[in-house]
């Protein structure tokens, strides 16, 4: 049977409901239940109760016994599911935002990409263009950009001074046994200055580039009159081999063949770069050997006595200062005894007269360069005798 309070099946024959705990009221006998879920009671006036409504009669109130009575248990909906929760997340306006950023952020990852692909491309082709400029000016290119790299030789052929004699002695030492390397300054600028403060210049150098004097003007520019040095030591440096085409250049002091020499290595523009890449900086050519009407308009070649200097120690170290033959002794040069000289000599406008030497004592050569300007042949023969004295004497001779 069923508690008539709470709907609980509850066994036969119980005072109380097992659930709600309300007194039961006492049992009758059910009788029989149709078919087609119909509930017949007997304690009603007809029996008959179809899926709990009462059809015909009245229930009885009150303290009646009742018997059994028969209750439907009215179905009991499940309990509503809870709804789902969304899953966590940006709506659709954050959501837009972010892909936005992730677009704009792609495009400029691909713009950097796309220049400088671009610009390394551009800069490829400038530097292909320099190096294809800077190779086609010369057929060759240079062996070394700071100096001459021309192999040292020994010198041969060499014409001695009066005694002609060379031995173990000819290096001239001091109280301590060492080579003497350098000339007293005080000593070589009262020679100098003798001469003139302004308008004579003199450097002297051993032949591994040791400066053992330098005057107070030697590195101020002069006209270059008799200097056919520097298109030969750039041919050297540019072509890592002797010019014998072009030797008239210097054994004749050969206008013509200096001046085909300045073609072979470029002309005058490749010639004066040349000379600024090796340092060569008071030196400059602005025409031709010989163009006397050039040099009356102003254009003039130049170079310091200490460039020229250097250049001679390039000479020295191949060898090469031997095709230096002008005879400087018919000018009134005194060359020193027991030294060899090879020289060039020079005259040009402003009354300039230079001289240009290698001095040796058949072992170890220095180069000297003197430069003048409105002196005169004799003044800087004088100056270039009493010079050559201090080197061999100092340096050379015992």
């Amino acid at each position: 049977m069923f508690c008539p309070f709470c709907g609980t099946v509850v066994e036969g024959g119980a005072q109380f409901c097992p659930n709600c705990g309300q007194q039961l009221p006492r049992s009758v006998d059910a009788g029989p239940i149709p078919t087609g879920g119909t509930i017949i009671d007997a304690t009603v006036p007809d029996g008959t109760v179809v899926d709990g409504a009462m059809t015909g009669g009245t229930m009885p109130l009150g303290n009646q016994d009742f018997g059994t009575i028969p209750v439907q248990v009215p179905p009991v909906d499940s309990a509503p599911s809870a709804a789902r929760p969304n899953k966590p997340g940006l709506d659709k306006g954050v959501w837009g935002i972010v892909i936005a950023s992730v677009v704009v952020i792609a495009l400029i990852i691909g713009g950097t990409i796309a220049f400088l692909h671009v610009g390394n491309a551009d800069n490829a082709k400038q530097a292909e263009q320099i190096q294809t400029e800077s190779t086609s000016k010369k057929p060759a290119t240079r062996s070394s950009k700071g100096g001459n790299s021309a192999e040292k030789t020994t010198e041969s052929g060499k014409n001695t001074g009066k005694s002609g004699k060379k031995t173990e002695s000819d290096t001239s030492k001091d109280g301590n046994g060492q080579e003497v390397r350098t000339l007293d300054k005080k000593s070589m600028d009262a020679i100098v200055d003798g001469v003139s403060t302004t308008e004579v210049g003199v450097s002297v150098m051993t032949e591994d580039g040791l400066r053992s004097y330098s005057s107070r003007n030697a590195s101020l520019p002069y006209v270059a009159a008799g200097l056919y040095l520097p298109a030969w030591v750039d041919f050297r440096d540019t072509y890592n081999r002797k010019p014998d085409d072009f030797t008239d250049s210097l054994t004749k002091m050969d206008n013509d063949s200096a001046n085909a020499l300045i073609d072979a290595v470029g002309g005058e523009s490749d010639l004066n770069e040349w000379l600024s890449d090796n340092k060569y900086s008071r030196t400059r050519f602005e025409r031709a050997y010989g163009d006397v009407q050039a040099s009356n308009s102003g254009d003039e070649n130049y170079s310091s006595p200490n460039d020229a200097a250097r250049m001679l120690v390039e000479m020295a170290k191949t060898g090469d200062d031997s095709l230096m033959n002008y005879d400087i002794a018919s000018e009134g040069v005194s060359i020193p005894s027991g030294a060899t000289v090879h020289a060039l000599r020079g005259q040009g406008i402003r009354d300039a007269y230079n001289y240009f030497m290698v001095i040796s004592n058949g072992k170890r050569k220095v180069s000297v360069a003197v430069m003048t300007q409105d002196q005169g042949r004799d003044a800087a023969a004088r100056l270039t005798s009493r010079v050559l004295d201090q080197v061999w004497n100092t340096m050379l001779k015992n």
